[in-house]
């Protein structure tokens, strides 16, 4: 897992034990200082590929960690 995908999704988490729901990719984004969107799409997506997250299509606030 590179830097970047571990602080995405310690951030997830951290995210979800104070809110009690999952961020949305531009909370993400600013959240970690990263100003792309596209950037955090693709990590998302790298990090439900190795079953780390899971993403429900068609729905907002839809990542939970596994």
């Amino acid at each position: 897992m590179t830097d970047r995908q571990n602080r995405v999704l310690e951030f997830i988490r951290i995210y979800w034990e104070m809110k009690k729901r999952s961020p949305t990719l531009q909370e993400i984004a600013v959240g970690l200082e990263m100003k792309s969107r596209s950037n955090i799409h693709r990590i998302v997506h790298s990090l439900e590929k190795k079953g780390l997250l899971r993403i429900e299509p068609r729905q907002f606030r839809a990542i939970t960690v596994k």
